[in-house]
């Protein structure tokens, strides 16, 4: 812990002294954009230039706080789902983790302002991530050769959640909030949340809360699904236990109020800020246990930006952050507790052009202690530093561009029974863009990408009944390897969109969790074992979407999209990986007149029959939505939503939980959000 706070005190002084010593210079800083994904929207998320999304080969996503707030679904995964490649890991409606093109957990990387969340989230679907999509300014979603600068845990790609809470520059008014409230009916849910913002001189404030609090929420018939019901007669279970129109232990409560201050000054910036969440839901997988969850978590950010000289900017950043949550057995029975205490610290200079070349250099480290103590102690106290080093470099020649990056980490995993491992990870990656036109882009990407095993891959010896498994860590598994290639193309217009990529994931040795088809019955259940194994993997897939402007018609301007994406992912020596989604289409048609916004959408999943041994497949379905918007006054909307219209039965093949529980059948929501 020596180093880990020496360099924690290093990166809080860097960002104290740095801007104090050279604020002499004007601010040069990307604009906040507020816009959906789209070609005019600047991604910051990435490393080197900042650069519009259409200048990226791959396939980004940002969504604004007015986007967010018409996708609001729970938790962040079920949120994101939906857009092209993006699916969830939904464990009930408490905890979900989104997964990008079949990938999740540890390989896609979820922070908080460029810096990870630092819970537990990674570590099983049960464990909701601490990132509050209703409190957030924005979301940013990244794949492809500049998620490089995060290692090789960003194999699927990043997801960085933006609350705004620490700013770079000085916003336009003294003062200005926002208010969002909600009403579901499906789960008779509650949602609030404020921001204000006020200028102080040279100080900046920003303060927010948010609440989500429901009951359990109504399904489209049975719980369990038709096969599961009858296993569950064989095994004596009595089918008027069956749960039906309602899913059990599926109430969520979660509170976050979090505040920042920042002094911007002439081209630097140096601010602070604190967030607290507090989180109960029930696992939906046992009927009497649920979660209580809290983090605090303390902010320091700082920048430099230049003018003049070869050097564009320092930014430092670093993040403290203490998480606990207990696994109750019921009302006042506390079980397993999981906590995880740690600190991330980041430095990053971008430069100007050099010889053409613009990029950035940084430095990334932090030290995080995870223990798992109770009944349910899958894995003794860990204890796991990592330290890497970056470089990325772009070169955009108008018609044409390259761009690659170099990242070399040292990691050491030391667990308290099962010792020490250490391993030295090496990232590297390299792309290619042509316009050919003024209309079409073509990009290609090919990345080198290694990943140390996690402390539960390299560990783990014990039950959890959340997730109905005896897992079994393999202290002697490599770093995980891989070659991925990308292709994408797009056509862009004002009246007309298109674009699509198709990817192959190759891994020489990939880390995954494996049915052994044996039985363990030390927890006095029967719980089927479950191995972290390595094997050579492929992911092959695609994305595919398209927006068109249709015109006016009956004095409404209608505009239609659609999109499309499907990912295989094999075992080398046959069979298939589990928890991948099935192919998913999305289509939907939006009309706006005089400030009234209305719009129809479809998803059909297909069936997938592409299943791991010993997993069931999952049958297809469709689900429409339908949503009204309304702007009442100046910077005053409402929106009139109705979810799965028809009450279908949606069980998501990437679920733990989709043999015992589907998603939340028809919903309507009322919610209304106030700009002042």
């Amino acid at each position: 812990m020596r180093f880990a706070s020496r360099l924690f005190v290093g990166v809080a002084a860097a960002a104290v002294l740095v801007p104090a010593a050279f604020a002499q210079t004007g601010p040069d800083v990307p604009p906040d954009n507020a816009g959906d994904s789209g070609g005019d929207v600047v991604i910051v998320t990435g490393i080197g230039p900042a650069r519009a999304s259409d200048e990226l080969i791959a396939n980004t996503t940002s969504l604004s706080a007015e986007a967010l707030t018409e996708r609001l679904s729970g938790g962040l995964g079920d949120t994101l789902a939906g857009l092209p490649g993006i699916s969830s890991s939904a464990f009930g409606p408490g905890a979900s983790r989104p997964i990008i093109r079949g990938l999740g957990a540890e390989r896609v990387q979820v922070l908080a302002n460029g810096i990870g969340v630092v819970d537990a989230s990674a570590a099983s679907p049960d464990h909701a991530t601490t990132s509050d999509p209703l409190g957030a300014e924005r979301i940013e979603i990244l794949r492809g050769p500049a998620s490089l600068a995060y290692g090789g845990g960003a194999t699927g790609g990043v997801v960085n959640v933006i609350d705004g809470l620490i700013v770079e520059s000085k916003p336009d008014r003294d003062f200005s909030g926002s208010l969002y409230g909600a009403l579901t009916s499906a789960d008779e849910g509650k949602q609030v949340a404020g921001r204000v913002t006020s200028v102080w001189g040279d100080f900046v404030s920003v303060v927010n809360a948010s609440q989500l609090k429901t009951s359990d929420v109504d399904i489209p018939g049975f719980a369990l699904t038709s096969a599961a019901r009858a296993q569950a007669i064989l095994d004596g279970v009595d089918p008027a236990t069956f749960a039906n129109g309602t899913l059990p232990n599926s109430a969520v409560d979660t509170k976050s109020i979090s505040a920042g201050l920042t002094w911007v000054g002439d081209g630097a910036f140096l601010g602070g800020a604190v967030r607290q969440l507090d989180n109960e839901y029930g696992t939906v997988a046992e009927p009497d246990v649920f979660i209580q969850m809290n983090q605090t978590r303390y902010d320091l950010r700082s920048g430099l930006m230049f003018n003049d000289g070869w050097l564009k900017s320092i930014i430092a950043s670093g993040s403290k952050v203490d998480y606990e949550h207990t696994e109750f057995e019921g009302p006042g029975q506390p079980g397993t507790v999981f906590t995880n205490e740690g600190w991330e610290a980041r430095v990053e200079a971008q430069h100007t052009s050099l010889t053409g070349f613009e990029g950035s250099v940084g430095v990334q480290s932090s030290e995080h202690h995870f223990a798992a103590i109770g009944d349910e102690s899958v894995i003794g106290p860990t204890n796991s530093k990592s330290t890497g080093v970056f470089i990325y470099e772009t070169l955009d020649q108008g018609m044409w561009g390259l761009e690659g990056g170099l990242r070399y980490d040292t990691v050491a995993v030391d667990n308290i029974v099962g010792g020490k491992r250490s391993f030295e990870p090496w990232n590297a990656s390299f792309g290619a863009h042509l316009h050919l036109s003024d209309h079409v882009f073509l990009g290609a990407s090919v990345a080198s990408t290694e990943r140390a095993p996690t402390d539960l891959e390299l560990f783990a010896n014990g039950p959890h009944l959340a997730t109905a498994q005896f897992l079994v860590g393999d202290s002697a598994i490599d770093t995980e390897k891989g070659i991925n290639t990308e292709l994408t193309a797009r056509w862009e217009d004002e009246d007309f969109n298109v674009s699509g990529s198709v990817y192959r994931f190759d891994f020489s040795r990939f880390n995954y969790l494996r049915d052994t088809g044996v039985v363990d019955m030390s927890a006095g259940e029967d719980l089927p074992v479950f191995q972290y194994t390595q094997a050579g993997a492929t992911f092959t897939g695609f994305e595919l979407q398209a927006d068109a402007k249709l015109g006016t018609a009956f004095g409404i301007d209608w505009k239609t999209d659609g999109a499309a994406d499907f990912v295989r992912a094999e075992l080398d020596s046959g069979g298939n990986l589990p928890l991948i989604p099935p192919m998913t289409v999305n289509a939907g048609i939006e009309g706006e007149m005089n400030g009234v916004t209305g719009r129809i959408q479809a998803q059909y999943a297909a069936k997938q029959v592409n299943n791991a041994s010993f997993e069931q497949p999952t049958d297809s379905y469709t689900s429409l939505d339908a949503r009204l918007g309304f702007d009442i006054v100046d910077g005053v909307h409402l929106i009139l939503e109705g979810r799965n219209l028809t009450n279908e039965e949606v069980r998501l093949h990437t679920s733990p939980l989709k043999e015992i529980a589907p998603m939340t059948g028809r919903n309507f929501r009322v919610a209304i959000r106030a700009d002042f």
